[in-house]
């Protein structure tokens, strides 16, 4: 299950690098072009590949916490983190679209 979650917030982090970029492309957005664009999506264009980072830090602390053993950190805890992960960055790139459009 955890590979699963992980993988997703890849998935989603790559579809949505791809769907800023198309969007902003769409609209005349270059490097040496003045426009108006809004600042999270080219922030997300230029910075997203730093999101990367979200489900290999996820899938390190979702590994830890299943090997302790502990009350609080149980499966479902782990399960409800990295799913709020993949509804937050989901959030995240669905706001910078809609800005766009």
């Amino acid at each position: 299950m955890i590979l699963s979650i992980a993988f997703a917030q890849f998935v989603i982090i790559s579809l949505g690098i791809l769907a800023i970029r198309v969007l902003l492309k769409a609209g005349g957005y270059a490097e040496n072009v003045e426009g108006m664009f809004p600042r999270v999506s080219v922030w997300m264009t230029h910075y997203g590949f730093l999101l990367f980072l979200v489900p290999l830090l996820w899938a390190s602390f979702a590994s830890f916490c299943l090997q302790r053993q502990r009350r609080f950190f149980n499966e479902s805890i782990v399960r409800a983190t990295g799913v709020g992960g993949l509804a937050g960055i989901f959030a995240a790139y669905f706001y910078a679209a809609w800005l766009l459009l």
